[in-house]
């Protein structure tokens, strides 16, 4: 039997009077302000939660933490449709937390104390303080330091003082942790579970207090246990003037393991629908192993989920244990299985959709009617949904869930989104080689670039979860307009196809300024976790302005120019973080080919590669905290083909030649935070004999190395602090068979060329720089915030004439060296 509901909501109900009880200290006015409950606003349960957790909030940062803030009468009038509010506010006293006795800087006080955090104020949470505290204080060292609680009332000032009473005592160093009595484990892989450590660079008087010792003890303990173990004894002696030095600490941890037990023999019963076949990979018990409570109770969590995965809500698992007859340390396990009532899905029913099409969400459903009822199906069909991106929230629940009746209905309830988006931000880059237009300094100059963004998104459009989006970049540097839409699902297949036009104003380098207008249509195939391919092609049309190269050649380089290229790329991503990546690999693969048979008016191939490596090291530290040795090879090359061509700086193509050159704008450039660090902003490889200025190439290589150290405590930025080491070695060149020849060229050749009038126009930039130098790091939630310093090993020099107010060359030879040190600020790691 079907039951049908039928629900007439009316119209939502608004705000009517908002009544105040209690002393708030604000008026009424002020508290709807703030609480965001004004007359006339639309009532819903979010909209009241969050007023009280408003107002809260507010008192809280009054440091009132015993603020009561309630809603104690709702009346609604039908005659208007309005409920009338009354909120009872009784603010408390102010709160203040203090320490005496040593100096604790207040920022430390509010991440130990956790009353900040909670928002409230009770005995438990202050007694977690100090705790906290004491940890704080005896992993400086302060080893012997006991803290008091006490609070104090002041009535008149309506004020309670919460006062840590601190005696540090002498401050202690740990100088060893001595492990005796391990024979199944080795050293190194006990010391590495351990939360206490001796004196290093790191923990200059070592860390420990007696609650870490505790808790490493038991965490080994436990280690032993899980590896059959059952009658292990660990003890720690704390011996104070260890080794007849005064204020110094020995930690002996003496382990006594004892006999392993193993298991005997292995039975699984009561398994009437599901084969013990079926069930034996799941298990980490076998036969001959050792006999571990901890292995059991993973084995039950995972034949539980297997079952709850199979339509067995009430299944129940059992163990059984006795000692193997006949065989010393031996124990023989029974597990017992009882499956209960086997349930299958009856239909999915969905619900909260207003702008959204059915089939959008049915295609992520991946529980299917007249199928078992499966916790990690519904599990998987909630999680595809909020990766929609439409969504705000998504619920699952099974109707009836207690019923005997063994098909059962699965509702899904979403709540969408809001489509539109607004995004806008400021910032800014500083580094060396900044260009500017006008400018007569070949090599740049050293500034700060602001940039302002402004980015406006519409979700779900037509229902269909596409997305229009048009985003603006605006700075001395760039100036960009783009918009795109975005189809996530093509065809109903896991291709996604977007369509892209966007104008761009940039300053590549001092050279010229790119002006570019473009489209293209692009699909993303993800062939699997790690791999995935884009396909394209794209149109633009590009032309170079505010050039400052030889005057014989600005009519060919200025020339508007047409490209038109199919294209791909080829993603690896193996990094286990992309912001803060400790280990893995990366690799690109991009190629395309721009001809005249696609619209192009200059015909030539390119392909850049791009590999990545990170490799942590050292022993005995987690992951947070290892050195990190990253890689980063770049290899580009473009070949020009039909009646394109290559030549080299200063040379120029007859006035009616029918050749043409690799627009500017399409070479390849290098130097800056994200490049070659020896170099300014694109200041590496060929350049202008008369003008100095870069030209960029056809072939590219560039090898970045990197030793990231591991966090560094300091007073008040805490551990967000790292630093790196790097060396980067690479250049630009004209052609790609003059990159292969540069590799046994580490300096440049016949440098004196490049300073002589004469011989200005064999100036070879044919080598591989190379630059060393050190970088900042600051931890951010969007990445790090990176300072590095460059320094060039072997800058090349080149020829130039100095030029006039106009930027045009005079007569005046002026040959110069490219900057030894540069500066470079940005965000994201170089790599």
């Amino acid at each position: 039997m079907d039951l049908v509901f039928r629900i007439r909501p009316g119209p939502v109900a608004h705000v009517g009077h908002v009544t105040l009880m209690g002393n708030p200290g604000y008026s009424a006015g002020q508290v709807q302000d703030i609480a965001n409950m004004d007359p006339g606003d639309r009532i819903s349960a979010d909209r009241v939660t969050k007023s009280l957790q408003r107002l809260r909030k507010k008192y809280q940062k009054q440091n009132r933490l015993l603020a009561q803030v309630s809603i104690t009468e709702r009346a609604y009038r039908p005659e208007t449709n309005t409920v009338d509010y009354t909120y009872r506010i009784e603010p408390g006293p102010v709160v203040d937390i203090g320490a005496q006795g040593f100096r604790i800087r207040r920022a430390v006080l509010k991440n130990n104390v956790p009353v900040y955090e909670e928002g409230a104020l009770d005995d438990d949470l202050l007694n977690e303080g100090r705790r906290n505290l004491l940890d704080y204080l005896q992993t400086r060292g302060y080893f012997d330091a006991k803290i008091n609680l006490e609070k104090h009332n002041e009535t008149a000032k309506n004020e309670l003082r919460v006062v840590y009473t601190i005696d540090p005592g002498p401050r202690h160093k740990l100088a060893k942790v001595i492990i005796n009595g391990n024979k199944y484990f080795d050293q190194e892989l006990l010391r590495g579970r351990m939360q206490v450590q001796p004196a290093s660079g790191r923990f200059s008087h070592g860390r420990f207090s007696q609650s870490l010792l505790s808790s490493d003890l038991r965490g080994l303990e436990e280690l032993y246990r899980a590896n059959g173990f059952r009658q292990v004894k660990i003890t720690g002696d704390v011996q104070d003037n260890f080794q007849g030095v005064e204020a110094q600490l020995g930690i002996i941890v003496q382990i006594n393991e004892g006999p392993q037990t193993l298991v005997g023999s292995l039975h699984v019963v009561g398994n009437n629908t599901i084969a013990t076949d079926q069930l034996l990979p799941l298990l980490s018990t076998s036969e001959g192993q050792p006999y571990s409570e901890f292995n059991i109770a993973g084995d039950r969590d995972s034949v539980l989920n297997y079952y709850f995965n199979h339509g067995f809500p009430n299944a129940n698992f059992e163990v059984s244990t006795e000692p193997a007859k006949g065989e010393a340390n031996r124990m023989d396990v029974t597990f017992t299985i009882h499956e209960g009532e086997q349930f299958f899905v009856r239909q999915v029913l969905v619900s909260g959709l207003n702008y959204t099409r059915p089939y959008i969400v049915h295609r992520e459903l991946q529980v299917i009617p007249e199928t078992p009822l499966s916790q990690q199906d519904m599990l998987d069909t909630q999680r595809r949904l909020y990766d929609l991106g439409i969504f705000n929230e998504v619920d699952t629940a099974v109707q009836n869930p207690g019923g005997t009746e063994p098909n059962k209905n699965v509702l899904v309830d979403v709540h969408e989104a809001q489509r539109y988006t607004f995004d806008y931000g400021l910032g800014f880059e500083f580094q060396t080689g900044q260009p500017g237009i006008g400018s007569n300094q070949p090599q740049g100059a050293t500034g700060v670039s602001p940039r302002v963004s402004f980015d406006v998104t519409r979700l779900n459009l037509r229902g269909r979860n596409q997305t229009i989006a048009f985003k603006t970049n605006v700075g001395r540097l760039q100036q960009r307009g783009l918009l795109s839409y975005d189809v996530p699902k093509w065809f109903n297949r896991d291709l996604r196809l977007t369509f892209t036009a966007f104008y761009d104003n940039t300053l590549d380098v001092t050279t010229f300024t790119s002006q570019r207008l473009e489209g293209s249509v692009q699909t993303e195939h993800k062939i699997n976790k790690a791999s995935t391919m884009f396909y394209r092609y794209t149109y633009r049309r590009v032309k170079a302005s505010n050039i400052v190269v030889s005057s014989n050649q600005i009519p060919l380089l200025s020339q508007p120019v047409r490209v038109g290229m199919p294209g791909f790329t080829y993603v690896r991503d193996k990094r286990d973080n992309q912001l803060e990546t400790t280990k893995g690999n990366y690799t690109t693969v991009d190629g395309g080919v721009a001809a005249s048979y696609f619209g192009s008016e200059a015909d030539f191939g390119r392909l850049l590669i791009q590999n990545s490596t990170y490799q942590p090291f050292g022993k005995n530290r987690p992951v947070a905290r290892k050195f990190v040795f990253a890689r980063s090879t770049r290899i580009g090359i473009e070949n020009p083909f039909s009646n394109t061509v290559v030549v080299n700086p200063g040379v120029t193509l007859p006035p009616n030649s029918d050749r043409t050159l690799i627009p500017l704008p399409e070479r390849f450039f290098s130097g800056g935070g994200n490049s070659h660090r020896g170099f300014g902003l694109n200041q590496a490889g060929p350049r202008d004999p008369i003008t100095g200025f870069p030209l960029g190439g056809s072939a590219l290589f560039l090898n970045n190395l990197e030793l990231r150290f591991p966090p560094v405590t300091l007073p008040y930025l805490q551990d967000n602090v790292s630093f790196v080491i790097f060396h980067d070695a690479g250049n630009v060149f004209t052609a790609g068979h003059d990159m292969l020849h540069s590799f046994v060229h580490w300096k440049q050749p016949d440098q004196n060329f490049c300073l002589d009038e004469s011989t200005a126009s064999q100036c070879n930039y044919n080598y591989i720089s190379q630059a060393v130098g050190i970088g900042v790091h600051y931890k951010t939630p969007i990445g790090p915030v990176r300072f590095d310093f460059g320094y060039n090993l072997n800058p090349p020099a080149f020829p130039s004439f100095v030029l006039d107010s106009r930027g045009n060359p005079t007569s005046v030879f002026n040959p110069q060296h490219a900057r030894r040190f540069n500066v470079f600020f940005s965000i994201g790691q170089t790599f």
